[in-house]
């Protein structure tokens, strides 16, 4: 699949500005900014790294200006935003900007043309961008201004007298080590060009994203100089900015990088269109490295909750089994007290401050069984971990739960957030969901389930008896507690009797669409017909019913006044998996099922692939028409269980 913007959109800045492209390394690099390569975000550029020993990924390389110098006259390429303006316009020149994996740009003046395409090679800290003069009577002389940021993406950078604006020569360019604990950049050309040092900041670039998210929103940027190199027509020159020395030909960097793209999608050809396109781009969310999914771009790490609901999507209807397993087998070694990391960190510090996490690792380990059917390494490496985690709740040990005699699973207190609607306004939970969340025990459930029906004969008759008794007690309390017969469908969150939070959320839905459940198959369709009519919209399902007084339809200003909005209605695309997964247990008609989802929801993987981020699923939209994309450009668990469900639509 192939999106192309011409030179009519490009001109309209107010369209083409909002269109932004990701690439990244598979180990938590990337590079990313608007199609013009105009930034909009602080978090946009060409080469922002993630530092082990630093724990934070940094934004080394900001920009790569471009400037043609054509009969002595120049001709600047790029464009930026400053205070009232934008200077240089080098967008007026753009008659193309595709993408199929990579950016291509296409410039034109009179008979010259020049493209610019931007890659960044597997597993290596490095972008590569390559000029490519198409066409052109005379030989052109290409001057290139890199500019710098070296600071963290959720910062921005001032001029400063710290900066080590010195310049080392290496081949065909320079190294520049600009502050002590950060790693040099090295920029070359993989052709002759000669670099002259001219060390100077500009001031004042501005990021209207930011600015409309209620951030700062100004930049200084550093430029150590500027290349100058020849080019004639059929010529081309690759630029290389890295923090590893060059150790083979640039032109072989990109020559790799290329026949792996290729492969990429030579996976997938067998797949349809979105499907095979959706499975392409998901391999950015992968930081093989780590083992780990990165949550989504450009502000999130790795977090253990996305990375559960992730995983099937995101491996395992790629066909890459090996790094579910690899994931799933690392995060076993991070159990404490039967609770596994929300956020995972560099070092050890990582942040056991959500119930959820383990009881999704179940479903995705019953996701791996699934599409592998290999149940022997299960056994081997995570069978006893599972037992643990179940035990350890069972028996009250991890700090943040407790099982009541009603055999419900409780968690939290009233100034803690543990389930995934966990955002914090005000002083406080936006949602409180401390007690008995619905979905929290939906998970639990089906965590004691899988153990006692996949795992039989591998039990110890203690383990046996603790989890049996713990499922029965359940099975006595959850349906006659949580059932709403005013709104037939379940209450969000119990604490007891006249403490419930009855709202209208899809979070039930997990206790219907889970591999075992114990909702009665008459209820279950209630809650259907019940999501249907209040939380359904063409991009994914409202967090809270529109009737509700709490019901917030404006995502804007500032993080405090977002993070009010965040789960009070906003839309969110992920939970169109555990959907399908509901609608299909309670009516088994399948064709009718799939013909609903893909007519519902197809905006969200036709139109919405362009409108944003280029090829990836917005975190959130909002609730109402226009549903307008918000947060994160690409997030992993939208990107996910869309490609989940597409898969099973077009499978079963």
């Amino acid at each position: 699949m192939k999106i192309s913007f011409d030179r009519d959109f490009i001109l309209n800045l107010n369209q083409s500005l909002t269109k932004e492209y990701l690439l990244t390394n598979g180990n938590g690099a990337y590079a990313s900014s608007s199609i013009l390569d105009c930034h909009t975000r602080k978090y946009h550029g060409l080469l922002a790294v993630p530092l082990e020993n630093l724990n934070a990924t940094y934004l080394l390389l900001s920009k790569l200006d471009c400037a043609l110098v054509l009969d002595k006259k120049e001709h600047r390429l790029s464009t930026n935003k400053f205070p009232g303006v934008f200077s240089p316009t080098g967008h007026q020149y753009i008659t193309d900007f595709d993408m199929e994996y990579l950016p291509v740009t296409t410039y034109k003046l009179g008979d010259l043309v020049l493209t610019k395409t931007i890659a960044m090679p597997r597993l290596g800290p490095t972008v590569l961008i390559r000029y490519d003069l198409i066409n052109s009577k005379k030989p052109v002389l290409l001057k290139l201004f890199p500019f710098i940021a070296y600071r963290k993406i959720h910062e921005l950078t001032l001029e400063n007298t710290d900066i080590r604006p010195r310049t080392y020569f290496e081949e065909n360019g320079f190294k520049i080590d600009p502050y002590s604990k950060l790693p040099p950049l090295y920029i070359q050309t993989s052709k002759h060009s000669v670099f002259y040092p001219s060390p100077s900041w500009w001031k004042n670039f501005e990021y209207v994203e930011e600015k409309n998210r209620g951030y700062d929103f100004k930049e200084d940027l550093f430029t150590p100089g500027v290349f100058e190199a020849k080019l004639k027509k059929g010529e081309h020159i690759i630029i290389r900015a890295s923090t590893a020395k060059q150790s083979s030909p640039i032109s072989s960097e990109w020559s790799h990088e290329r026949e792996r793209i290729n492969k990429v999608y030579s996976t997938f050809v067998k797949d349809q269109e979105p499907l095979a396109t959706l499975k392409v781009h998901a391999e950015h969310y992968l930081s093989k490295k780590q083992n780990g999914i990165i949550a989504g771009f450009h502000w999130f790490g790795e977090w253990g909750r996305d990375t559960m609901l992730s995983l099937p999507g995101i491996t395992l209807c790629r066909n890459d089994r090996n790094t579910a397993l690899a994931i799933l087998k690392k995060y076993v070694s991070y159990i404490q007290n039967g609770l596994l990391p929300n956020v995972i960190s560099s070092g050890e510090d990582h942040a056991y401050n959500s119930i959820d996490t383990s009881l999704l690792f179940y479903r995705a380990v019953q996701k791996y069984i699934e599409y592998t059917g290999d149940k022997k390494q299960v056994n081997d490496h995570l069978l006893k971990p599972m037992l643990d985690i179940v035990t350890c709740l069972i028996r009250n040990e991890t700090g943040i739960s407790k099982i009541e005699q009603n055999g419900l699973l409780y968690a939290g207190t009233p100034k803690t957030q543990l389930t995934w609607m966990d955002a914090f306004a005000d002083g406080g939970p936006v949602t409180p969901r401390h007690g008995a969340a619905v979905e929290i025990n939906a998970l639990w459930y089906n965590a004691l389930s899988f153990l006692l029906n996949d795992f039989s004969n591998e039990l110890s008759p203690t383990h046996k008896q603790l989890i049996r008794e713990a499922q029965l007690k359940f099975e006595g309390h959850f349906e006659k507690l949580f059932w709403n017969q005013d709104m037939r469908c379940l209450i969000d969150v119990y604490r007891n009797e006249h403490d419930v939070e009855a709202h209208i959320r899809p979070n039930q839905l997990f206790a219907i669409g889970l591999p075992f459940t114990c909702i009665g198959k008459e209820k279950a369709a209630d809650i259907i017909t019940t999501i249907k009519r209040h939380l359904v919209t063409p991009y994914g399902l409202r967090t809270l019913s529109p009737q509700n007084p709490l019901y917030k339809a404006d995502y804007s200003g500032d993080q405090n006044k977002r993070d009010a909005a965040y789960h009070q209605g906003m839309v969110w695309p992920w939970l169109i998996g555990i959907f399908y997964d509901a609608c299909l247990k309670t009516s088994g008609k399948k064709q009718e099922l799939d013909s609903y989802f893909l007519s519902t929801f197809q905006e969200l993987w036709s139109s919405h692939l362009h409108e944003r981020g280029l090829f990836h699923i917005s975190e959130i939209f909002t609730p109402n028409p226009a549903f307008q994309a918000k947060g994160c450009i690409a997030q992993a668990w939208s990107m996910a269980e869309i490609i989940r469900v597409l898969d099973c639509i077009k499978n079963r």
